[in-house]
């Protein structure tokens, strides 16, 4: 139930400069901090960014070839955005601007510093050019699909990423990638009680 989440003040603090308060019910024209100011410049420049359902994101959509010039134009100004503390990526053909101390990869290591994960314990299930950062701080990845020519690079490269066999058909992809996680899973857990039966037998003599 969405309405019993709980904002992570911990993590939320670490970009506060960038997205003002994620708990906000303002317009994005009134939020404060430099995203906003990214977005309200992004609509000067008769760009429609998206911020609906977005508290520390802005995305962008480009209908034509033109206005991706312009974007990408704009994305090219590092050192501002950098100054900002914005970064970016491409997701599903459009443009998402957000906290560059977030983005996919550093809440995973947030996660996993906060949880005490190690990488080997996690796995990522990602088919875009945002989730890289993600999947580089997992140690496997599990993919339904590729959705663009970054990911698609680097499919074949990677040794502890898996293509679903049924890629590119949506949910039967991703169910066919959750089983193999559980299966994965299961033989570990197999493997651990098979690890700890001599060690049980030998206490139980022994008492």
């Amino acid at each position: 139930d969405p309405s019993e989440w709980v904002l992570d003040e911990e993590w939320a603090k670490r970009f506060a400069e960038v997205t003002g308060p994620l708990n906000t019910d303002l317009p994005p024209v009134q939020r404060e901090g430099t995203l906003w100011e990214l977005y309200r410049e992004l609509k000067a420049l008769g760009f429609d960014p998206d911020s609906r359902g977005y508290n520390g994101c802005v995305r962008v959509r480009c209908k034509s070839e033109e206005a991706a010039g312009r974007i990408a134009e704009f994305m090219a100004d590092t050192a501002k955005l950098d100054a900002m503390g914005i970064g970016h990526a491409m997701n599903l053909g459009m443009y998402d601007f957000f906290p560059k101390a977030a983005g996919k990869g550093n809440t995973v290591r947030y996660l996993q510093e906060k949880w005490g994960l190690a990488k080997d314990e996690c796995a990522a299930l990602f088919d875009d050019d945002n989730d890289l950062p993600m999947a580089r701080v997992c140690g496997t990845g599990f993919l339904p699909g590729i959705t663009s020519e970054s990911v698609r690079s680097k499919v074949d490269q990677e040794a502890s990423w898996s293509l679903a066999k049924c890629a590119g058909t949506g949910v039967f992809a991703t169910e066919e990638l959750l089983t193999t996680i559980l299966e994965r899973v299961g033989d570990e857990e197999e493997k651990g009680d098979e690890k700890d039966e001599p060690a049980a037998k030998k206490a139980k003599t022994e008492e």
